[in-house]
């Protein structure tokens, strides 16, 4: 592909992007936790989006019968803080679609969840929006999941550009492997671009290597290159490496490696501003791509990602000792994962907790948590 790509109002170079992710794996925190890490020193290991954690944090938790009544009114509240937070900024919402067909239509971003998103940010802000995904392994455009899921008649709604995230400008970033070694990946660089601001259209499902997936996820493991035009299939895409590779002793289901390269990438910037969290209906059992539906009425939103996502986990009936990289997102500086920092503008969720059927590896996936932590 050619190394220059527009993005909206300009060109962005590969050559523009100085290399500094190179020492977040040299001592950031070790696979043992993250214990004793200052926020200041992190930052200033950080070439990306600064952070900025605040002292308490709020979550806006709503439950009804409508998917898109429930999700807008759980952002309403926060409309002039995201148009002060966005200013000059180019908007790019991630969805969560990266399979192409209709049968994954119940653990994709809705098309409700979207217009949502879209209706919030009309008023506040006139500029182009990108929609951003990119397929996980396929040699294909992502452009076909934009049309099966029902997307692209929304162009005609509203100022939007639906983009393929493997096309973008990438960064490299060095994370960890299986065998004790860096790995460089090429990441999306507009999902770690300070002068993006980057909304998460998220899905609460349960998952099958670091047990739930929610808003971080959803832009973390959307933003390793896969390269889908390609002749050769062999070292396509960059999101396998994710999982550490070849060497795992507990291969097939262990979230170790995964965990901390959520954590890596997170450090890198790739993490949301705004975190929209759609649990209408979700998904518990062998998610994130099987499983069952669950029937959940809920949508929760936040600027602050740890502490939305730390919030679905409780919804969930998940106990958050196996959330290892949420809870280092939050010891690093990047959100509040403890409840006590967190307050909920909305009704009483303990009503609407749910204890979710995990997925049939969670023995496997949080084997490495047993044996490094005490609960």
């Amino acid at each position: 592909m050619n190394s220059e790509h527009r993005i909206i109002n300009g060109v962005i170079n590969r050559r523009k992007f100085i290399g500094v992710m190179g020492t977040l794996t040299a001592g950031a925190v070790s696979l043992g936790g993250c214990a004793g890490i200052k926020s200041a020193q992190v930052a200033n290991q950080v070439g990306g989006r600064p952070m900025r954690k605040p002292v308490k944090s709020t979550v806006y938790f709503r439950a009804g019968n409508n998917r898109f009544d429930i999700i807008s009114d759980a952002l309403i509240p926060l409309r002039s803080q995201v148009a002060e937070d966005i200013g000059d900024k180019q908007v790019i919402v991630k969805v969560n679609s990266p399979l192409l067909t209709m049968n994954y239509f119940n653990h994709s971003t809705h098309v409700d969840e979207l217009m949502a998103i879209l209706e919030f940010l009309k008023p506040i802000h006139n500029r182009q929006i990108l929609i951003s995904e990119g397929t996980a392994s396929a040699a294909s455009s992502v452009f076909p999941s934009y049309e099966n899921y029902g997307y692209l008649p929304l162009e005609k709604q509203y100022n939007i550009k639906f983009i393929d995230a493997n096309e973008q400008p990438t960064q490299v970033v060095f994370i960890h492997q299986a065998m004790q070694h860096p790995e460089s990946i090429n990441v999306n660089y507009p999902y770690m671009d300070p002068n993006v601001y980057l909304i998460s259209a998220a899905r609460m499902k349960t998952h099958d290597t670091v047990v739930a997936t929610l808003s971080l996820k959803n832009v973390v493991m959307g933003s390793p290159q896969c390269r889908f035009w390609q002749k050769s299939s062999g070292n396509r895409s960059d999101k396998p490496k994710m999982h550490g590779g070849t060497g795992l002793p507990d291969r097939g289901g262990s979230g170790r490696e995964l965990s901390y390269n959520h954590f890596i990438l997170a450090l890198a910037g790739v993490r949301p501003d705004l975190a929209v969290i759609d649990g209408f209906e979700c998904i518990e059992g062998n998610g994130p791509w099987g499983g069952l539906v669950v029937e959940h009425h809920i949508a929760v939103v936040s600027t602050d990602f740890v502490a939305a996502d730390r919030m679905c986990i409780e919804l969930m009936g998940i106990d958050p000792f196996y959330m290892k990289y949420l809870e280092w997102c939050g010891d690093a500086g990047m959100g509040n994962f403890n409840l006590e920092n967190i307050s909920v503008d909305g009704p009483n969720y303990t009503d609407h907790v749910i204890k979710y059927k995990l997925n049939d590896r969670f023995p496997q996936q949080i084997a490495w948590i047993d044996r490094n932590f005490e609960h």
